[in-house]
């Protein structure tokens, strides 16, 4: 009896552990750099917190949340469709299923149904439906990339990324971004010894024509917007190894770039000086939120903000540096910025000053 008694628990708790292996603990406290921010509109707007696997709907005004991922399943992906008005979140509920869970702007559940994936990867992206075409969804499992639309069942398309250079020890898939077939842009970190180089590499999944960029000094962050990739980074100067690839404060900075993926034509390019400071940290930082491009100033702790083609809106705004950028509404002349107090979001407006 004894035995069949221990054999059970050894049972009971392998099941339980089996079905713990997909739900996240969330003891993790939300913070700014694990936070994405999705405007909805001028009252709206949805915050994804990796840290602590939440994702909440906030009132602009009242700071009002509303949870829109009650139990503990990994999240996925998230995405915002605006006409129609609705939130798609897809968590991971096994090894190879997902749930898709879809949203009013209010944060009512409108839908929720389970997709069968032979593999969720490392990460996935959702593709929203466009005309006559389904919903994809793009998964990548370390150098390789399969495209999945309904029933499933297999890719319709697979795209092999692996890079060698023989000039580093090893150069592996960061990041990556896809909005809608054909084009996939993916970020490559290049490590050495203490060195780290960033690369990016743009495919057309149809023609096959792919285009590599070299040219960064930093890390980055991009973003698609159609046929166009909006590329822009953040650096807070630090020591680093002379052999290692580091923004000097004496030349002017390229924050943020925008490259026509169909010809690699670097359509608008924007930079600044950023002085160094040695007292206090200094540096800038770049967010790309709801069509604009906000450029703070850690050392001046002042902001100016750009439209996404990289047209001037403000100049020379107050920054309190510890919070992030969210949106700027013109109608009102008033920026919204993201804090966070005891764990708890909080956004702030901020009246425009016009220089």
């Amino acid at each position: 009896m004894k035995k069949i008694a221990v054999l059970i628990s050894m049972i009971l708790g392998i099941v339980l552990f089996s079905n713990q292996s997909f739900a996240d603990s969330n003891v993790m406290v939300p913070q700014m750099d694990t936070t994405d921010v999705f405007v909805l509109n001028e009252n709206a707007v949805v915050l994804l917190d990796h840290a602590s696997n939440k994702v909440n709907l906030v009132d602009v005004k009242t700071n009002n949340p509303i949870n829109l991922s009650n139990d503990s399943n990994p999240i996925l992906d998230l995405g915002v469709i605006k006409s129609p008005e609705k939130i798609v979140l897809l968590k991971k509920t096994g090894p190879t299923k997902i749930t898709k869970s879809v949203f009013s702007y209010k944060g009512s559940l409108l839908s929720k149904t389970e997709i069968p994936l032979k593999d969720t990867g490392d990460k996935l992206k959702w593709v929203a439906p466009t005309g006559k075409v389904n919903e994809r969804i793009m998964v990548q499992t370390k150098n390789v990339f399969h495209l999945y639309e309904y029933p499933w069942k297999k890719p319709t398309v697979t795209y092999n990324a692996q890079v060698v250079d023989k000039g580093y020890e090893s150069v592996s898939v960061m990041d990556w971004d896809f909005e809608k077939y054909p084009n996939l842009a993916i970020k490559y970190v290049a490590q050495g010894i203490g060195i780290n180089d960033y690369f990016l590499r743009t495919i057309n999944l149809y023609t096959k024509q792919e285009f590599l960029f070299k040219d960064f000094n930093t890390d980055f962050q991009f973003k698609f917007l159609d046929n166009k990739l909006s590329v822009f980074n953040s650096y807070t100067y630090q020591p680093v190894l002379a052999s290692a690839n580091r923004p000097k404060p004496a030349d002017s900075q390229v924050f943020y770039r925008i490259i026509n993926v169909s010809t690699d034509h670097k359509i608008k390019t924007l930079e600044s000086y950023f002085n160094e400071d040695i007292d206090k940290t200094s540096g800038w930082v770049t967010v790309f939120n709801n069509s604009q491009l906000f450029i703070g100033d850690l050392a001046k702790q002042t902001w100016s903000l750009f439209s996404s083609t990289g047209e001037p809106i403000l100049k020379d705004q107050k920054w309190e540096t510890g919070s992030k950028f969210i949106s700027y509404n013109s109608n009102l002349k008033v920026s919204y910025f993201l804090e966070y107090k005891d764990g708890k979001a909080i956004i702030s407006s901020y009246p425009a000053s016009m220089n």
